[in-house]
């Protein structure tokens, strides 16, 4: 028989439900402010660098904005950074950077953007850069980094993505950067 009246037991399956519940809740909550960042888990990227410059082998190519080039690079990128990348404590020197520009062994491809813009990832410290630099060949290119810049000072740490090699395939195949040998 039915008692309207009366209370249903507390339930240990309930109690179980509701502390999942709020523990992810609060979990959600405090890394959103940790990274000041509320869709943290999204690793889409869709931004629109507003330069991009090649370093191939010592030699600089600024390629134009309203080009093919520059459209299919910005594309690329933004589909290697929206897949799977992890963070690296592997940091880029500004002696390094400065071998990325002029050294006849290296080949690099920087983004830059007209503000500071976050790569989402669980960690906060990859956030505020502008300048994205991605070493495809020389130092630190097998490593499928990608290091950061605000304001021409380089950010502490690096992005790890599973490949850069669309990018470099990219520059070979459309003759803009080619080995260190045939541009010489």
């Amino acid at each position: 028989m039915l008692n309207i009246g009366s209370r249903s037991s507390p339930s240990v399956l309930n109690l179980v439900l509701m502390v999942i519940v709020i523990s992810a809740a609060v979990d959600y909550v405090l890394i959103s402010l940790d990274t000041q960042d509320w869709i943290w888990f999204s690793n889409r990227f869709a931004e629109t660098p507003n330069r991009v410059i090649v370093q191939c082998y010592g030699k600089s190519i600024n390629l134009d904005r309203g080009s093919n080039h520059f459209s299919a690079l910005a594309e690329i990128l933004n589909e290697i950074i929206s897949g799977q990348k992890r963070y690296d404590p592997l940091s880029m020197s500004l002696e390094t950077y400065q071998d990325y520009q002029h050294s006849s062994g290296m080949m690099t491809i920087e983004f830059f953007y007209s503000a500071a813009l976050r790569l989402n990832n669980e960690i906060q410290a990859y956030s505020g850069v502008d300048h994205l630099v991605i070493p495809l060949e020389g130092r630190h290119a097998r490593t499928d980094a990608i290091f950061g810049q605000n304001q021409g000072i380089p950010i502490a740490g690096s992005l790890h993505v599973e490949s850069t090699e669309r990018l470099r395939e990219y520059l070979r195949n459309e003759n803009i950067c080619l080995t260190a040998t045939s541009t010489q």
